[in-house]
């Protein structure tokens, strides 16, 4: 296994291990994505560092000559390959979260005003307001979309150094 595949799959296993845990309490308590996106951050940094180093003392051209190994024509493809697919990934995250978000919040939004209507209350601008634990929730789902098209890129660059190993 070559220097750009264990990179990848230290990549791709740092991002499932830091993000899991993340989302499984952030998307059922929003509010604490304040403190856990900061320490999420550092945990990644910290492994991929650590991965890293061990990584450069490990191989024995880097050893030799302090560099990492040069990015040649087949890595370029490989990784041009997974940049398109996590393209692909992030555009219909995002146009998923587009669409339950356009089809969610003005609905809600919607009822509670007709409510208001019907019992005669007043209904002003400030009654379309989206409440935060909504918009927190939102914004987590789509920083979700990001760390999925993370996921694919890294595991298509995988799945393409395997796929040459085997042949």
């Amino acid at each position: 296994m070559g220097f750009h595949e264990k990179s990848a799959w230290a990549c791709l296993l740092s991002i499932g291990l830091v993000y899991v845990p993340y989302f499984a309490v952030v998307l059922r308590h929003p509010m604490a994505a304040l403190g856990f996106f900061v320490l999420a951050t550092i945990a990644l940094v910290v492994l991929l560092v650590i991965f890293h180093i061990v990584n450069a003392v490990a191989t024995r051209s880097i050893r030799a000559t302090g560099d990492t190994p040069p990015v040649d024509e087949l890595d370029q493809r490989i990784e041009l390959h997974a940049a398109k697919w996590a393209g692909f990934g992030l555009a219909a995250a995002v146009l998923a979260w587009i669409l339950r978000i356009a089809t969610l919040l003005p609905v809600a939004g919607v009822v509670t005003i007709k409510r208001m209507a019907a019992n005669g209350v007043e209904v002003s601008p400030a009654d379309f307001a989206v409440p935060v634990l909504s918009a927190m929730a939102a914004v987590q789902w789509l920083f979700a979309a990001f760390v999925i098209a993370n996921v694919v890129y890294y595991g298509v660059i995988v799945i393409g150094y395997r796929r040459l190993a085997r042949a």
